[in-house]
């Protein structure tokens, strides 16, 4: 009984949409670019008549032009299915049962484009932060999650927050760190969202774990292996943690 319980309080994504938007948010550029790269094929071959070799010259270079138009118009076809989903039901904020048995409930559809939301952001995030272009990442999730992602913020090879995060100007997320602005309280059965915020010029060394609701103020520096627990907020005028939950330090006590 408790195993048809626990598969029945799932959220799945009915086969046929599935499909659909795998293959449509996938093949649009694909097709796209592929439009382009035979209109220069033609241009090179018929009208200015370049030579193999030449060709073979520039290929690469448009090889990286073409990678780089995909992934742009990748994050605009996901943006437009994520625009469609927020008219039905608007990113929320709070503490929410995980009512997964029932999808039609106010709940449960919160949940359920909650979910879809997360899962079409995946692809074109992982891809731009893998790619030779990795500053789209940030319009990834400027446009896909509609997050605050302020100018010259820079993720290395981490964990964004996929939505409902605020980045001051400046940031710079190290490798391994992580944030969320979600956690699922298994025990009580529900799931907590809530916005995280981080001033300007803050720093999270590798291996930060961020919660939801998180709040820094600007210049302040998070050391490695530290975590921010849910509504974690800074003490004023202190500017470097350690530790979990992170507890301010002073600078010195670092360099010993």
């Amino acid at each position: 009984m408790e195993t048809e319980e626990a598969e029945s309080d799932v959220v799945e994504l009915p086969l046929i949409e599935f499909i659909g938007i795998n293959f449509i948010t996938a093949m649009i550029p694909f097709y796209f670019c592929l439009g382009i790269f035979l209109f220069f094929e033609f241009l090179f071959i018929k009208i200015i008549s370049l030579s193999f070799l030449i060709q073979l010259f520039i290929f690469p270079f448009l090889f990286f032009f073409l990678y780089h138009i995909y992934i742009l118009i990748l994050i605009e076809v996901c943006a437009i299915w994520v625009n469609i989903w927020n008219k039905k039901s608007p990113q929320e904020q709070g503490a929410f049962k995980r009512v997964l048995h029932d999808l039609e409930s106010a709940e449960g559809k919160m949940l359920k484009y909650y979910h879809r939301r997360g899962f079409i952001i995946k692809y074109p995030v992982w891809l731009s932060s893998k790619s030779p272009f990795p500053w789209l990442l940030n319009r990834a999730l400027r446009r896909i999650g509609h997050n605050e992602i302020g100018n010259n913020v820079i993720y290395c090879d981490g964990f964004p927050g996929l939505e409902l995060t605020k980045i001051g100007d400046n940031s710079f997320i190290y490798p391994t760190s992580a944030i969320s602005s979600h956690a699922i309280q298994s025990i009580f059965g529900k799931i907590t969202i809530k916005e995280v915020k981080l001033g300007k010029n803050t720093i999270l060394y590798p291996g930060c774990i961020i919660g939801p609701g998180s709040l820094t103020e600007e210049n302040v520096t998070i050391y490695p292996h530290s975590g921010l627990h849910k509504g974690w907020m800074g003490e004023e005028d202190k500017k470097y943690y350690l530790g979990i939950p992170a507890k301010p330090i002073e600078k010195e006590e670092m360099k010993k």
